[in-house]
């Protein structure tokens, strides 16, 4: 028994001291509560730029850097105001016949609130095709 009480001693000292229970609050991640680095609208795919103030993806401000995607503004804001963008699945305007062979490609933007499964100049990676409904209209998830 000394034995056995020995060994436990060594294998929490091994592993440090371990909290006991506790609450750890849980958060769903879905939403992140950006400050607007100019005027965002609804509907827009969001990213956060190295200032750490958010954009609408290949809007003309900043013309430089890269842009985090983060999700999509919930609401419009004016430069300076609190916005939510949100993660997620979105439909969103598409560019080419993206078929059910797409599903799992990286999603590109051309425009603030459009996208394609074609990298060129200028696009910035959104999400990936999660899915291509039977009426044609074609999932993203972005923000993940």
């Amino acid at each position: 028994m000394k034995k056995l009480i020995a060994m436990a001693a060594m294998a929490a000292m091994a592993f440090g001291a371990i909290a006991g229970e506790h609450d750890t609050p849980q958060a769903s991640g879905d939403y992140a509560k950006l400050t607007a680095g100019e005027a965002v609208y609804a509907g827009n795919i969001a990213g956060v730029w190295t200032n750490g103030l958010a954009y609408a993806v290949n809007s003309a401000t900043p013309a430089t850097g890269d842009l985090t995607v983060c999700g999509v503004f919930q609401h419009s804001a004016a430069q300076g105001e609190s916005v939510i963008a949100k993660r997620g699945g979105y439909i969103l305007e598409q560019v080419g016949n993206i078929t059910k062979k797409e599903i799992g490609a990286t999603a590109y933007s051309i425009s603030t609130n459009a996208w394609t499964v074609t990298k060129t100049s200028g696009t910035k990676t959104v999400g990936k095709v999660a899915d291509v409904r039977d009426d044609g209209s074609v999932v993203v998830v972005i923000g993940r």
